[in-house]
């Protein structure tokens, strides 16, 4: 028991088993595609968004001066 102790305390934190390392480096494509197509949907919605506030900014003003 304490020799497996031992050979543990012994690994650095920057050593990482064989095992452990194939498990932690996998990343799915399909998961980071679709986050980008998320962040690109929320982007368009913000221009949007900030394009009618203009132009309604603009028709209330140019309602405003015409009365």
């Amino acid at each position: 028991m304490q020799i497996k102790n031992a050979s543990k305390l012994k690994m650095s934190q920057n050593e990482i088993p064989q095992s452990e390392l194939s498990t932690l480096k996998k990343v799915d494509i399909n998961i980071l595609l679709n986050k980008v197509k998320i962040e690109e949907k929320n982007e368009i919605k913000k221009k949007f968004l900030i394009l009618f506030g203009v132009a309604g900014s603009l028709l209330i003003t140019g309602l405003i001066t015409i009365l």
